[in-house]
């Protein structure tokens, strides 16, 4: 209200201010209207005075009536604009004059405003002439006639009229009419504020206090009346309430019966943020605690995972981008698996640079135990397929090295000159027996518990050896007692992939696999000097051995990362953590 309030004050001075301006122009017109409208009556009265005058002196000199030029002189002084009045005979001397005490002087020598020039100018001329001084508030008339008596010379009739008076009095009419046009127009800016304040001022302070009482709650607010443009705004109004309320509506029943998790981060931290009804149902606790600490939630996700939620948190509040990350969070007693998915658009920037969040959040334990039993299917089947290797294709390839051999050895002692070429055939065969076991105890060792993993470790450095000529080294500590079967044959097919992806693509010259226990983790530690690799956030899903070691990672609970080795060789060390602090 205290806005409109202002607005109508602005626009009142502002007719105020104009008017006012229109006032002074009105005054300064109707000065010199008046001025220049009595100047010219004056101007008139003094030529016909000054020509009246000069008539009679002719006239009155030549017959030495002096008393009827008095007279003459005297009915002139009857206008009060009349300051002084004199005439001169042709020698220059004052005969009549207004002021007695003038009479017998020289013309030159009282107090008159008339200049020489101007004396001159109407003699030589013989007509009358008219001089203004305004700074002095003078009008001086001097008019020529003909005196006889002196010779024929022309004597001077001169009138000096004060102009002050009806300046005054011109100022003192434009003044009144001021006076009268400014209380008009302070009854006009009464009238206006009044008309301003019932037909627009409340009239918009009702829309706004209309528009402001919007939301989902609320009572829609009726239209004001009028029949004009701000009826048709305030009805405007009121439908859009009416169509967000409805929108309102469907989002709240959409929100409350949807089973994930739906949320929404305004960009100022003092501002609640928003969660559907499936946050209390999923985590267990309540959402009216998210405006109190906004961080609330963060309690309920795994310590590994709370690094990989706020750097997508950072990331959605300066970019708008989307953003994908898988965390766990305690929730009654057991973890669960959350597919977090959040955006943010450049339309919900604020002043300090933030952007608000939304996202959603869908439980996926039953994925992960899905990838679980895939993994578990899929390592059955490698056991499978190198048991029938180990058993079948091993088996006779060790048969067909030894009747190689036995052909060779005959064909030896009989001096036959094949028998380089059937030994050379043998020793072939033992080698590509050789390396089809090491593929079989790859594909499916004899035994991965917790106390072979170590022996399993060292099994697959030497097959490394072998297979790419690069040095290989384990350090590997005891974890009887500690790992589950399927958990040591987990952990040794991440240090395989790892292993074999360094030996394979990295162009190393060695490989280090350490297995240690940090505090109240299971440490695994694959490093090589060769070319770094860094997998980005589109990596993910795109190779089989990367989705392969995330899924084995997810089914232990741990968290698997890359980053380049801090040293002059380069370099890569991958790094994947499962948590002990529960066994």
């Amino acid at each position: 209200m205290k806005r409109f309030f202002t607005l109508q004050f602005r626009v009142s001075a502002i007719v105020m201010v104009f008017g006012l301006l229109m006032i002074i122009l009105n005054i300064s017109r109707q000065y010199h209207h008046d001025v220049n409208e009595r100047f010219q009556e004056m101007r008139r009265q003094a030529y016909e005075e000054g020509t009246r005058l000069s008539s009679f002196a002719q006239h009155f000199l030549r017959r030495h009536l002096s008393q009827s030029a008095d007279l003459a002189i005297s009915y002139a002084s009857v206008n009060p604009d009349l300051r002084l009045g004199l005439i001169s005979d042709g020698n220059d001397i004052i005969c009549n004059t207004t002021r007695r005490q003038w009479r017998g002087l020289s013309i030159w020598d009282c107090p008159l405003s008339v200049s020489l020039p101007l004396v001159r100018k109407a003699q030589e001329y013989s007509e009358g002439m008219l001089n203004e001084d305004l700074e002095k508030g003078r009008l001086t008339a001097v008019f020529p006639f003909i005196d006889v008596s002196a010779g024929s010379r022309k004597g001077l009739v001169v009138l000096e009229y004060d102009l002050n008076w009806f300046i005054a009095a011109a100022v003192s009419h434009a003044l009144h009419e001021s006076m009268a046009q400014a209380f008009v127009l302070f009854g006009s800016c009464l009238l206006l504020w009044t008309l301003l304040q019932l037909l627009i001022t409340e009239r918009v302070a009702a829309i706004v206090e209309q528009a402001q009482r919007i939301g989902p709650n609320e009572l829609v607010p009726e239209s004001i009346g009028g029949g004009d443009e701000l009826e048709t705004i305030s009805r405007s109004i009121e439908d859009a309430a009416h169509r967000l309320q409805e929108s309102e509506w469907r989002f709240g029943q959409i929100a409350s019966n949807m089973r994930d998790i739906f949320w929404v981060a305004p960009p100022d931290p003092n501002e609640h943020i928003y969660v559907n009804k499936a946050y209390e149902d999923l985590f267990g606790r309540p959402a009216a605690a998210l405006s109190v600490r906004r961080w609330d939630w963060l309690h309920a996700v795994l310590c590994q995972d709370r690094a990989a939620a706020l750097t997508m948190l950072r990331s959605l509040r300066g970019t708008p981008v989307e953003e994908e990350v898988e965390i766990r969070v305690h929730i009654r007693g057991k973890i669960e698996w959350l597919r977090c998915r959040g955006f943010s658009t450049a339309r919900t920037l604020n002043e300090a640079g933030m952007l608000q969040v939304a996202g959603m959040a869908s439980v996926i334990t039953a994925e992960k135990e899905m990838d679980k039993m895939q993994i578990e299917a899929a390592e059955n089947e490698r056991r499978r397929i190198g048991q029938d290797l180990h058993d079948d294709v091993c088996q006779r390839l060790a048969a067909a090295q030894l009747k190689s051999g036995v052909l060779g050895g005959s064909l030896k002692r009989d001096g036959h000159p094949q028998s380089v070429l059937a030994m050379d055939v043998a020793r072939e065969l033992a080698e590509a027996s050789d390396l089809a076991r090491s593929f079989a105890r790859g594909l499916a060792p004899v035994a991965v518990g917790p106390q072979e993993l170590p022996d399993a470790l060292d099994d697959l450095c030497k097959f490394l050896e072998r297979a790419f000529g690069i040095n290989c080294r384990v350090a590997c500590e005891d974890f009887s007692g500690v790992l589950k079967t399927e958990e040591a044959a987990l952990i040794f097919r991440i240090a395989q992939e790892l292993a074999t992806n360094a030996a394979k693509h990295s162009s190393s010259s060695w490989i280090a696999i350490s297995l240690i226990r940090d505090r109240n983790l299971l440490r695994l530690e694959v490093a090589n000097d060769g070319i770094s690799f860094q997998p980005t956030a589109g990596t993910k899903g795109k190779g089989m051995g990367l989705f392969m070691l995330r899924q084995r990672a997810d089914a232990l609970g741990a968290v698997l990362t890359f980053q380049p080795r801090d040293v002059a060789g380069g370099g890569t060390l991958a790094i994947c953590e499962m948590p002990l602090a529960s066994r």
